[in-house]
């Protein structure tokens, strides 16, 4: 089983980035979703044994880094995107039509810095939410995501 730490919307709020990871020592690969990709680069400056995924979000202009990306883990094929693309702050319909389409086991996206843990018929949608600026009233939160050769689980985790 393969664990991953998913983070969205950091926003530079390095300082929580780092509680988060020191929180989790066990988990050796993190999953950014855009919007400020480069404070996953810093992080992996500090912590240089973590294995770093990110994609662009709508606040990035980072060279090199791809706005989409699957991930093949585990016979298992997870999507990864801000979601800024496919209008996720007007629903998940989308998204949802891509994953369906597309035969993915999860979707990961951030963007609308709230988070979101859904499952929609062969597939789970995860939104991590926001460490750097929740909203809707939420705690600035992330995921954590297992990935086995028969299933993918998350859950939502705030930082306290």
């Amino acid at each position: 089983m393969k664990k991953y730490l998913i983070l969205s919307d950091t926003h530079g709020e390095l300082f929580s980035f780092r509680r988060v990871v020191n929180k989790h020592p066990d988990i050796k690969s993190i999953i950014h979703l855009g919007d400020y990709c480069k404070d996953a680069a810093i992080i992996n400056s500090d912590f240089p044994d973590l294995d770093i995924i990110a994609v662009a979000g709508n606040c990035d202009f980072a060279i090199g880094v791809p706005e989409k990306y699957v991930l093949q883990v585990n016979r298992k094929n997870i999507f990864l995107t801000h979601g800024h693309l496919y209008g996720v702050k007007n629903g998940t319909d989308r998204i949802e039509k891509k994953a369906i389409k597309e035969k993915y086991d999860a979707v990961l996206f951030g963007h609308t810095h709230e988070p979101l843990l859904k499952k929609v018929s062969s597939f789970i949608l995860v939104n991590p939410g926001s460490l750097g600026y929740p909203r809707g009233g939420n705690k600035p939160s992330y995921a954590i995501m297992e990935v086995g050769d028969n299933i993918v689980n998350a859950s939502i985790l705030t930082l306290d």
